[in-house]
């Protein structure tokens, strides 16, 4: 591949694996303690692995996962997500995670 095609290329896939935060994903909480969930209603799993995943380093995986899985609960109304990738120690390779709704009384 030309260098040209190369360096075209490198910053689109770099754009492609960003996830935007909004203010609904700002409020979502990542959770690893069941506990947290009890009694919320489950509306499904989602992943929040990235095409880039090979290249970026762990630490970047995991923060690139934790914004997508946020985005994609607060698109399907949750505001919780159970998922291994809370605990600072994760190294993946799971990068899914079940959203819940929950409503504090």
């Amino acid at each position: 591949m030309p260098r040209s095609r190369l360096t075209t290329l490198l910053p689109m896939l770099a754009l492609s694996a960003c996830a935007i935060p909004t203010s609904r994903s700002n409020i979502v909480v990542i959770t690893e303690a069941q506990t947290v969930v009890e009694g919320c209603q489950r509306l499904g799993v989602i992943d929040g692995g990235s095409p880039l995943r090979q290249v970026l380093l762990v630490d970047q995986q995991r923060e690139a996962a934790l914004s997508r899985l946020k985005i994609a609960a607060a698109e399907m109304g949750g505001t919780h997500v159970l998922t291994p990738i809370a605990d600072i120690k994760w190294k993946g390779p799971d990068t899914s995670g079940t959203v819940f709704k929950c409503v504090r009384r």
